[in-house]
Formats: structure tokens, sequence, C-alpha cells
């Protein structure tokens, strides 16, 4: 018989009166406590017991079902979560993070899983949203305080006294219409629901004759409000609240008109409400007042009980921070905190409010303005305005100039894509509208406007990818490109990617991958293509679709079912190394010199003249070197840069994907190092340790796994192997601080079989360090094959944001800051001390002043800088003497075309504004 210690009685006496307070039945009390006993023997429950029993009783309550009469059978058996909450002393960010370690230690199912994941988005976005409701309500009212709300409950008769009442009444309506919605986790259609609610007030409050609660700046506007347009409705101050509060005014009213009017429409109808179903009028009056607010807390209870939700009123009690778990009531400052924070010392609540905000990925960290920190209402609405801006005036057919584009095409693709499209957009509904417990199911016009913006952007982007093609090339045929079925479904996919993503969705990436079952190396194709040819895309839009190519080229390629191992098995050719795919202006070699070293272009001084001819050296395209003569010193001429003048070893379409993976795995490792302190000679090695993986070992170590496994794992063998050891717990640790960690890559790695997994060390000791440890041995010193080749690694200047903006459709019109122009100087600094420095110096000074700005003269020019062979030199091509940098551009220019379209199309990093 086993021993029960006192404390242990404690706990079940506590537990006792927790099921009596609750009034839980007998099926769920013993189940719950049965479940606890059992986590207790296998681990150490640290801290207050009744807050682990009450993560037992909530997942005990969703997991019981009840059958009802006439109606499908329920889940959950009505447990109030914030009354749980509350008897337990638990406060809502605690039962987050408790959760998640409670669902570990009971194996917990992903469904219940995802419910506790969509309970802290639910609590991120109606924390934001609360924190602007306050403002907005004492913009509107006078005398606006906030006041204990609870008192309200002891009051037997519910009246309108004062704005605080009106507060309350506004919060009420919004949550009882929001969860009818099944919006809560929205952020975008939660605040233009919430700035729509205000608006009803508002009129309400008009036609109640009180416009004395106003102040000064609304009342103005009240005088304007009390009569009706000629349809019969009430002026709105929608665009008003949007211009003061940011928001977007078609949105605000798109949902007043055809979700909330409905709305309360339907519920005066029903008698749930008192009020004037056609103007939607009556709702505050003093005989309907308690009437409409104890009927609208009624709903929106059942809804708490039913869909086990936290109770969102608890935004009015002066309770709030005890409840939330938080000492702070300015959510705001937290956000900012983020910022300076690593993402392993944060709450998991706070990290949701983060996801709010446009994340910013390693790739396009330069992007980034650490300073300027904007909150996630108002990123969140200026995605959505940019993105209204991009479609103004086109709608879900395709315009003119596409239609006359396509006809051009051999069988004109127009019937064929209009018919995809509709089936796609089908599909799209079918699967956004489908309710799991991680996504409850959406209102149906909410899923038809999203794919209604998703095929307008569609034919956007396809008439933006076409012109760009036909400037390129005007006789370029788009049959078989408009035939290819993955292009169409990838791009289609891309659009709905972007609005999603604009609407702050919380159908995350790659959502819409799984929706079309599309695979992602056919998507990834179509994202720079995107991103080059439509130059309207906002910032956060470029810098999330980096984020989405990123998620692609660190895991789901490499899934076991990608067609990219198809591709691989029919080339013949092996997979291409660091130096294949870049172009050779790309990679730095540190001093390393040897065939394929681009052409550069000289301005030496003859006889006849000064000549541009090309010269092979050393070092990046992107300095100007001086040639001086060994003997007498003197400057024999100038090496001018020249970005076009190489190409890359290797140009199709794997080693273009490859170009962009070997980009992103040096950019993570690079990141990583200097996080753990590691010096350039090791970054080096482990970068040709990263590489041999890849390229030898590619299938074994890749398929079915993650990037950053195989990065850390160099990391670790070859710091061992030389020497300076980096434990992976510090590995791990540094990698957390990355913007694209997760958990689940460190302790969920594939092992054999695609079905054993376990944690990267076990990944380490069974499957990698087989496969590499015979060549990272190669860096000991005690090696006798020590001295291993290093590899090249690619510069990480990626091309700056492009600071044009087109300024009308109608018109090629331009705007940008004016740049300062610069002359171009040496990659050695000329620097000349009088009294000091010897006179040599002085001549090279002078030497370049000469010949980068001489003075001008009236000679002819010559147009070409092509010699012929076999030329004299009195017939060789002699440039005029302008200014250097007119010369380089001139020689770039000639080179641009020469290039081929692929590489242009494909040069990695490439971001627009």
């Amino acid at each position: 018989m086993l021993m029960i210690t006192e404390e242990e009685e404690q706990v079940y006496e506590r537990y006792q009166e927790l099921c009596s307070d609750l009034n839980l039945d007998t099926q769920t009390k013993d189940e719950t406590w049965k479940t606890y006993s059992g986590v207790k023997q296998m681990y150490t429950l640290e801290g207050e017991q009744s807050h682990w029993l009450c993560c037992a009783v909530y997942v005990a309550c969703r997991q019981a079902t009840i059958p009802s009469v006439g109606s499908p059978t329920m889940h959950g058996n009505y447990v109030n979560l914030t009354r749980l909450l509350r008897t337990c002393n638990l406060s809502l960010v605690d039962f987050f993070d408790k959760s998640r370690k409670w669902g570990d230690m009971t194996n917990l199912k992903q469904e219940y899983r995802n419910k506790i994941e969509r309970l802290e988005r639910n609590f991120a976005v109606t924390t934001v949203i609360f924190k602007k409701f306050e403002p907005i309500f004492a913009g509107i009212f006078k005398d606006f305080s906030r006041r204990d709300s609870d008192s309200k409950l002891n009051r037997k008769k519910l009246s309108l006294k004062s704005a605080a009442d009106l507060f309350e009444f506004c919060w009420t309506l919004f949550l009882c219409v929001k969860s009818s919605l099944r919006i809560s986790d929205d952020l975008v259609n939660s605040y233009h629901l919430l700035l729509a609610c205000v608006d009803l007030v508002f009129n309400n409050v008009v036609q109640a004759g009180n416009k004395s609660l106003f102040t000064q700046q609304f009342a103005d506007l009240a005088d304007g409000v009390g009569g009706f347009d000629s349809r019969g409705d009430p002026h709105c101050i929608i665009h008003a609240l949007c211009d003061l509060y940011d928001g977007v005014s078609v949105e605000a009213k798109t949902i007043k008109e055809f979700w909330l009017k409905p709305k309360i429409r339907s519920m005066i109808e029903q008698a749930i409400l008192k009020g004037e179903p056609e103007h939607l009028s009556g709702l505050i009056d003093e005989s309907s007042y308690e009437h409409n607010y104890r009927r609208m807390e009624k709903e929106y209870e059942e809804y708490v009980l039913t869909e086990g939700d936290f109770d969102e009123r608890m935004y009015l009690s002066s309770e709030r921070q005890a409840d939330f778990g938080m000492d702070s009531s300015n959510y705001e400052d937290y956000l900012k905190v983020l910022e300076k924070q690593p993402p392993i010392k944060t709450l998991t609540p706070v990290q949701e409010l983060r996801h709010l905000l446009p994340q910013t990925p390693l790739t396009a960290k330069k992007y980034s303005d650490k300073d300027d920190i904007a909150s996630p209402i108002s990123s969140a609405t200026q995605s959505v305005s940019r993105l209204q801006a991009i479609l103004c005036g086109r709608n879900t057919q395709p315009s003119e100039p596409l239609k006359e584009m396509l006809s051009s095409c051999n069988r004109n693709p127009l019937e064929g894509i209009d018919e995809r499209l509709k089936k796609l957009s089908v599909i799209f509904c079918e699967k956004y509208s489908t309710k799991s417990e991680l996504q409850p199911g959406f209102h149906v016009e909410f899923i038809r406007f999203r794919s209604q913006l998703g095929q307008t952007l569609y034919y956007r982007l396809l008439e933006s990818v076409l012109v760009l093609e036909k400037k390129r090339d005007n006789k370029l045929d788009f049959s078989d490109l408009m035939a290819d079925d993955n292009f169409h479904t990838s791009l289609f996919a891309l659009a709905l990617e972007i609005v999603l993503y604009s609407y702050k969705s919380q159908k995350r990436f790659p959502w819409v991958l799984d929706a079309f079952n599309l695979d992602a190396y056919h998507f990834y194709k179509v994202i720079e293509l995107v991103i080059r040819s439509e130059e309207n895309l906002s910032r956060d839009v470029v810098k999330h679709l980096s984020q989405v190519e990123e998620r692609v080229l660190e895991e789901l390629v490499w899934k076991a079912d990608c067609p990219i191992w198809n591709v691989l098995a029919e080339k013949s050719e092996s997979i291409p190394c660091c130096e294949e795919v870049f172009l050779p202006s790309q990679i730095d070699k540190y001093g390393e010199s040897g065939e394929g070293q681009p052409k550069r272009y000289a301005v030496i001084k003859t006889p006849s003249g000064e000549k541009c001819v090309p010269v092979a050296v050393g070092g990046t395209n992107q300095s100007t070197l001086i040639i001086q003569d060994k003997t007498s010193s003197q400057i024999l001429g100038v090496v001018l840069p020249s970005k076009h003048g190489d190409k890359p070893k290797k140009g199709n379409s794997i080693a273009l994907f490859f170009r962009k993976f070997y980009h992103l795995t040096f950019i993570r490792l690079q990141d990583l190092c200097k996080s753990l302190g590691a010096e350039e000679d090791l970054l080096r090695k482990i970068w040709t340790c990263c590489q041999e993986a890849i390229v030898h070992h590619v299938e074994d170590l890749m398929k079915g796994r993650h990037l950053d496994q195989i990065i850390m794992c160099c990391v670790y063998v070859v710091a061992k192997v030389v020497g300076t050891e980096k434990t992976f717990t510090d590995i791990m640790r540094c990698y957390r601080m990355q913007p694209q960690s997760a958990s689940h890559v460190y302790r969920n790695v594939m092992l054999t079989n695609h079905e054993e997994r376990g944690d990267l060390i076990k990944f380490y000791n069974t499957i990698f360090i087989g496969r590499m440890q015979k060549y990272a041995l190669r860096f000991s010193s005690k090696s006798e094959e020590s001295n291993v080749p290093l590899s090249p690694v690619p510069h990480l200047k990626a091309t700056p944001l492009s600071p044009c903006r087109k300024m009308s459709n109608k018109h090629s019109v331009f705007l940008r800051p004016l740049r300062s122009m610069k002359t171009p100087s040496p990659s050695k600094q000329l620097l000349y001390q009088f009294s000091r420095s010897p006179n040599n110096t002085l001549k090279a000074i002078n030497a370049m002043v000469q010949i980068a700005d001489p003075k001008p003269k009236a000679v002819k020019r010559i147009l070409t800088d092509v010699i012929p062979s076999g030329s004299t030199a009195d017939t060789e091509a002699t440039p005029s003497k302008v200014f250097a940098k007119r010369l380089q551009d001139f020689i770039e220019g000639q080179e641009q075309s020469k290039l081929n379209e692929e590489e242009e199309m494909e040069t990695p990093e490439s971001e627009v504004v």
C-alpha cells in the first residue's frame, strides 16, 4: 500500500475544492487526477501544484464530450478558462508556459497543442487592439476615464450614465461580433471591426441626442452625422477614425457594410437585441441599453464556454495585470524590449506579439532600421494600404495590356488561365474554410474577399513579369511559359501569400503550399522573378518574401518527396561547388589566383594617347588599382572597376539554385561564428567542411533535414578537430539568437528511415560523424593531409534596395534621392604628408588626377572600343579624354548588352522598395 504524505493530502483536498468550485463531473475529475498522479511519479513538478492541476483540468475538459439532443456532440464541458485560472491563482502568461510543458510531459496530441498556440495568438491580437481602443475612445468622448467594470456586476439596474458605460458597451459589442465571425487571431480584420463598432456606437449616441458627451473635434463631426444620406444610411466617421488611428477606410467600411450591419440586423430580427433594424439605431436608448448589454454578454459567454477561450472582458477589469501576468500595462514597451533581447529570454505570448511585426531574416538584416519599431497596428494597416494601392483600378480579370501580350502567343492561353484560376480559387476557399483546432472555420465572406484579392494580384504580377521579359526581348514568345502549370500555380500561390501576409493572417507559410499541394522547388523560382518585375512591392513584403525563400532553401526543398532529388538524379554532373555557381567577382579567394579571373580594363598612357585595354588582375572587380613601373616607379595606368566583366562557370537552373543556397548557408554560418567568437581562419575551415558535406553527401545529410542542423554539426566537428572546441550547448545558445531559429531544429532531427527521430547530438553521433569524420580530421595539425585547400567564400554585400519609386502606373516617371557624385578612388589610399612622404607618392597622386580628370580638349571621339585583330597602333581604338567615371560607365554599358539573361535574373539578394 502506498504511503500518502501530508503534503499530498493537502494537494488532494485543494483539488477537491477546485472541482467543487468548477462543478466538474465525476469522469473529468477522476481522469484529471489520474493523469496528474502519473506525471508526478515520472517528473518533478516544481512550484505550486495547483498550477499543474489547472493545466490538467483544462486538457481534460477540452477532451470531454457532451452529447446534446438534436445537435452534434459538443467538445468541452463548459468550464470557463478565466474562472479556472482565477480559482487556481494562475496568470494567463504562466498558463501558456506551463501548458506547453504539460503537453511535453503527457505527450499531448498535436490538436490540443495547437489549441494553446491559438489562445496565445488571440491574446496577442486582443492585447494590441485594446491598447489602441482606449486612446480612440478618449479622443471621441470627453471626460472619459476607466473604472472597475467588476462593480457593474453588483448593479441590479444598468443604465447609460457616462462615457465609461459606452466604453464597456462598445467593447462587449466588439467581442460579441468578433466571436461570431471567428476572427479572434486576425489582427487587420479585428482592428477594423473595432473601428466599425466605434462608428456604430457614435451614430447611436448622435441619434439619442447625447452630443454633449463628445470632444469638440467629434462634436463638430456629429453636426454632419445627424441626418441621412440619399441611401437612407447615417453618415459615418470611419474615414476620420482611420486617418487618426492608423486604419484603412476601405477595409473598415467593407467590414461595416458586409459583416457588422448584417450581424446586428440579424440579432435585432431574432429579438436578441432591441433597436431599429433599418438604420441600426436605438441600441443604447434607456429602454434597450440594459437588455442589449445583458444579451451580448450572454452570447459571448456561450462562445467562451464552447470554444474554451479566455474571457476577453478581462481587459475591462482592474485586476487585468494580475490576470495576464504582466507587470506593465504598456505593451508597446514589451515590443521595444523584444528587439534587444534574445528570443529565448522572452515569454511565449510576448513572442506572439513579435509575430505581428514584420520580421527581418539574416539575408535582409541590412535593410532593417532598429531604431524605428512600428506598432503592430500601423505595420499591418500600412501593408494593407500598400496592397490596395497596387491593385487600385484592377479587378479579377486581366487588363487590356495583358490580354494584348497573351494574344501574341501561338495559342491564346487566356481561356486556360481563367479555368485554372477558378479551380485554384475553389481549392483555396475549401482549404481556408476547413475548421480545425489550430484554425477555426472562417466566415465565408472573408474567404471570398481573400480569394478575389489573390486573383487580382495574380493578374497584376503576371503582367509585370511579361512586361519585364518583353523589355529584354521584344520578340520573345511566351507560349511555353503560359502552358506551364507549375508556373501559374506558383504565381497564384505567391499572390495569395502576399495577401495573407499583408492582412496578418494566421495562415502562415507554408500553408499556401500545402493547400495547393505545390512543391517548394517550383515555388521558389517565382519569388525573385516577382520581386524584380513588381517595383511597387513594399519593403515589408519584400522582407517577408526573403523569409519565405529562406524557409524553402533551408528545409522545404530538401523533403524526401521534393522534385529536386529527381532533378539531381537526372543530371549526370555532380553537385556544383561555391566557386562554380558564383560570379568570380562575388567570391573571395583571399589573394589566390588562377584561371577564370575576370577581365578588367586599364587606362594606359601610350605615345598615341590613352587607351582602354583588358587586363587580368587579382582582387575584386569593385576596386580601382594603380599600375606602376617597378624600376622607375612611373604610373603606367589605372585599372577601372567592372561589375559585368565575368561569368559563372555554371549557369543552369541547378547552379542558380545552389548559388542562393550557398549564400544563405554562409551568411548563417558567419553570424553563428561571430556569436561564438570564432576566428576568421576557423570560419573558413568550417565553411569548407559545410561545402564538402553538401557536394559529396547531400542526400545522406540533407534529405528530410534542416540546413541549420548541418551548419551546427560542422561548427562542432571542425572546432573540435582544430583544438578550439565549442560545445553543442554554446552552439545552440548562439543559434537561438538567429531570427529563424526554432527549437524543433535541434530537438527533433530525422535519424533513419524517415521515422526514427532524436536530438541534434544523437544525429551527430549516429549519422553525421560517420560521413564527415575522415574529411574533418584533415583540418587537424597532426594530420598528414593538414594542408586542406580552403573553399572561397561568397561576398555578402547584397544589392541595396532600389531608391527609385515609380510615380505613376501610366507614365515611366521615377523619383529617387539626389546622390552626391563620388570620384573613383584607388583600392589603396594615396596619402602625401609634406616634408615626410617620399616624392613618388606625390607623383602617383598627380598621375591619378591627370588620368581621372584631364582638361577637356576639342578632339574627335572614336565611338568604338573594339580593337580588330591585326590592327596597327594607328588604327587602334583610343577612348577620348573624358572623366574616368564616364569611361567606366561606357565600358559597363558595352558589357551589359553581352550578359546572359539568366545571370541577370538570378543575381541573389536583389530587393526593391
